[in-house]
């Protein structure tokens, strides 16, 4: 004769299972709270004497401006500045996000012997 198996124990212990390792993927070793680390753009990247010296850059940030980030004025002589020093600080950086906040209407300037980015009619 044969003995007809019991799932029950089986489905017990695959939902224990689930449930520490959902328990495991939401529990943070994190104190909760946000930290945010603060980082200086070198100088030189915004050195300028003229408003020819200055170029419009659609990421100035972690996130280009295409991915809710920020555009920016540099040198630029300074590019491959700008993306060596973001290599730097964006290494543990959040997530961008698909939403274009990038604007038509700005263009470069050098004031005061840094580069600014200010509306065109302005």
């Amino acid at each position: 004769m044969k003995k007809k198996r019991s799932w029950f124990g089986a489905t017990i212990v695959a939902f224990l299972f689930t449930g520490a390792l959902v328990a495991l993927a939401v529990k943070s070793d994190d104190d909760g709270k946000i930290h945010i680390e603060r980082v200086s753009m070198p100088a030189q990247l915004q050195q300028c004497s003229a408003d020819a010296d200055c170029v419009l850059v659609d990421k100035i940030g972690c996130c280009a401006c295409q991915s809710a980030g920020a555009q920016g004025a540099i040198n630029s002589t300074q590019t491959d500045g700008l993306r060596r020093f973001l290599k730097r600080a964006c290494r543990s950086k959040g997530v961008c996000v698909s939403v274009d906040t990038c604007q038509k209407d700005l263009a470069p300037a050098c004031v005061d012997g840094r580069c600014i980015v200010r509306p065109i009619n302005g």
